[in-house]
């Protein structure tokens, strides 16, 4: 007699089979649209999926992560380039003996070799029987995080500069325009008096030669000898132009914090006069630069395009101080000034700003990672290694751009800023 329930045995089976590709269907939706970085490996540790967060973060494409062992290609040194054994893996561990495992700080690898500190979770995956298949990795970039912090923090640096730089040169601007005025009203009059002086002198010499008018001259002789006309006649007009060039330059340095103030709002790209951010940054700037290289300009007829304008002018800045610090590093005690040269031209549909030094060259053991978050070969308390990253990031990610950089060890270094006109 055959059994009633037989029958429906098949149609269980297939609602289960239905149901185990709902399952994995979710579990696909899920690992792909999961905010975080997912990466499942089977009991070898190969990689058999990676969402999209772990692939952008890694610097990989799916075709080729897949099938790798994910310790060799992700987790295979420690910070310092020593071995990371595999038998010393969480993931490994996850996978032998089937418990989960919280990890803080540890260290993670890219495609390009650039490394991140990243916080990370693995848990073992079993099969219907129970039985571990592999392990799931979750992981999130501490590095990345760390940058966006410091990036709003530096963010609010900027604006709390701007504010103030903004207040300073309002204050300072008054006073110096008095200044000025008065400096060119007083220079004016000089020469109006230096005109009355001589005419006085070829009025003494047509003077008849009696008693009274030989007395008066006498008195006018010995006024300009106290005096010392001919002496405040080549001095004075110097002394003139002197302070009318330094009112010019604190002008230039008013106007130079003003347009850095101004710029460093965030909002929508404007369109922008980049040899007017350059020189604007190149102000704010200069007493890093004005005691250790001679700077030289060499800006182009440049049309005016969308950036935003506080960012270039931090690009600009970030690049100079670097050189300033490079040169200063490499001349030691020694007098001689280095050179800094900064130029701007198009180069077909790229606008390219580019920063050249005479300091002591990027030495070639660092040069990958010149661009990584808080990596950084000055000495403690002359650089935070974010100048270069947060530039990175502006050019790349907010202008579609790129930065790049030519150096030759002793002899200097070139940064080179490319900029979509389009």
């Amino acid at each position: 007699m055959s059994d009633p329930n037989s029958s429906t045995l098949p149609q269980e089976v297939e609602g289960l089979k239905e149901t185990l590709k709902q399952v994995a269907y979710q579990n696909e939706m899920m690992l792909r649209w999961v905010n975080g970085a997912v990466i499942t490996v089977d009991r070898e540790g190969m990689v058999i999926h990676a969402n999209e967060v772990a692939l952008a973060t890694l610097g990989w494409q799916s075709a080729e992560f897949l099938g790798c062992q994910v310790h060799e290609t992700i987790h295979h040194s420690q910070d310092d380039g020593s071995e990371y054994p595999w038998d010393f893996c969480p993931v490994f561990a996850a996978i032998e003996d089937g418990s989960s495992h919280h990890v803080d700080g540890d260290v993670f690898w890219k495609k390009n070799g650039s490394s991140f500190s990243a916080d990370y979770i693995v848990c073992p995956t079993r099969n219907d029987k129970s039985e571990i298949t592999g392990a799931i990795l979750t992981f999130r970039n501490l590095t990345d995080q760390r940058l966006q912090e410091s990036k709003r923090i530096h963010r609010m640096k900027l604006m709390a500069i701007g504010e103030l730089s903004a207040g300073i040169a309002h204050e300072i601007n008054t006073p110096v325009q008095f200044i000025g005025s008065n400096v060119s009203f007083l220079n004016d009059s000089f020469g109006d008096l230096l005109k009355l002086i001589k005419a006085y002198r070829k009025l003494g010499e047509m003077l008849p030669n009696e008693p009274q008018c030989r007395q008066l001259l006498q008195e006018i002789t010995e006024i300009e000898e106290t005096a010392d006309i001919d002496y405040l006649q080549e001095e004075v007009p110097k002394a003139f132009e002197q302070t009318l060039h330094g009112v010019k330059q604190v002008t230039e340095l008013i106007q130079g914090l003003k347009g850095f103030a101004h710029s460093g709002t965030e909002g929508e790209k404007t369109a922008s006069d980049i040899n007017k951010i350059i020189n604007n940054a190149l102000m704010v700037s200069r007493n890093v630069y004005k005691y250790i290289a001679e700077l030289e300009t060499n800006l182009g007829d440049l049309p005016s395009i969308k950036v935003y304008p506080g960012d270039i002018g931090q690009v600009v800045v970030n690049l100079v101080i670097n050189a300033a610090h490079s040169i200063e590093e490499k001349k030691g005690k020694s007098q001689t000034l280095g050179k800094i040269t900064i130029a701007s031209f198009l180069e077909e549909k790229d606008l390219i700003i580019q920063i050249s030094d005479t300091g002591k060259g990027i030495p070639e053991g660092v040069r990958e990672r010149i661009f990584d978050p808080f990596f950084t070969t000055k000495e403690v308390g002359r650089g935070s290694g974010q100048g270069l990253a947060i530039s990175h990031t502006i050019i790349h990610e907010k202008h579609h751009g790129e930065i790049s950089f030519n150096s030759v060890i002793g002899e200097g270094t070139t940064f080179t800023v490319r900029i979509p006109i389009q």
